[in-house]
């Protein structure tokens, strides 16, 4: 019986202070939609890169990658090419929009968010192009490396298949020649068929040698672009209906609030 006797009041108490509470739900609605309506867009334009698979952990680790991409350095550099007068405040700012996470096996996004969708999309491109810049000379590097080792691995090859020839034509020339002693001759005969086998194991690496190195050049790559940065068309936020619906949840608890605060005085001073 209390406990009804509890609810009648309580709805009571809503009844009677309905205006207040409808009030301030009314006035939270009101002020959020003014303030969400006249806060800017924000856009965000964000590119996919696969990072080159060439032996520099510096240019090819995610960690590295992000690090990089994030530094106060890196960021600096790319945002005085986009506004060479701007203020430490200004760049504080952009480096929290910046967003540099992984997506993949040797896939990175990186998104930059802001009012400016045409600053965005330079400042996410010039990120893109000055990564690959540092890089690239790394890759030349390595890429050079594997085609010089490939060059000298033919060579290698070239005077190999030589000695072979010469030792084959040696090896014959034992087989059809007769000699004073047999067992000289046949001596010989042995160490040059050693001497020739050596020289076909030798040949087998470096042919296997010369594969491996034509398989790494064919598959190392450097940073490519899988999905360009392109202009937004819709922005992402402010999100104006989330704000004015949890405005009026927030106005009309407080209402509530306010109404029972108030009965309660009310009580009180009587």
């Amino acid at each position: 019986m209390e406990d009804e006797i509890d609810l009648r009041d309580i709805f009571r108490v809503l009844w009677k202070r309905r205006l207040l509470i409808i009030g301030v739900f009314v006035v939270a609605v009101l002020v959020a939609g003014v303030i969400s309506f006249a806060m800017p867009p924000v856009y965000r334009v964000s590119s996919i890169i696969a990072i080159g698979n060439f032996d520099d952990p510096v240019y090819t680790s995610q960690d590295s990658v992000k690090g990089i991409m994030l530094s106060d350095e890196f960021l600096l550099e790319v945002f005085e090419q986009l506004r060479p007068n701007a203020t430490g405040s200004e760049f504080s700012a952009f480096k929290e929009s910046v967003k540099v996470y992984p997506v993949g096996d040797r896939l990175f996004k990186i998104s930059v968010e802001t009012p400016k969708k045409q600053e965005g999309l330079k400042a996410v491109e010039k990120i893109v192009w000055l990564y690959a810049n540092r890089s690239e000379d790394s890759y030349n590097k390595q890429k050079k490396i594997l085609t010089d080792q490939l060059a000298d691995t033919q060579e290698r090859l070239d005077v190999i298949y030589m000695e072979i020839n010469r030792t084959s034509e040696a090896l014959q020339d034992l087989q059809d020649s007769s000699g004073s002693s047999a067992v000289q001759d046949e001596m010989r005969f042995l160490r040059t068929l050693d001497l020739l086998n050596g020289k076909e194991t030798q040949r087998t690496a470096l042919m296997d040698r010369r594969l491996e190195l034509q398989k790494q050049l064919v598959l190392i790559r450097p940073q490519t672009v899988i999905q360009p940065a392109r202009e937004p068309v819709s922005p992402i936020g402010p999100r104006k209906i989330l704000i004015v619906a949890i405005a009026g949840m927030l106005g009309l608890m407080v209402g509530i609030f306010a109404a029972f605060l108030r009965e309660g005085l009310r009580g009180q001073a009587k």
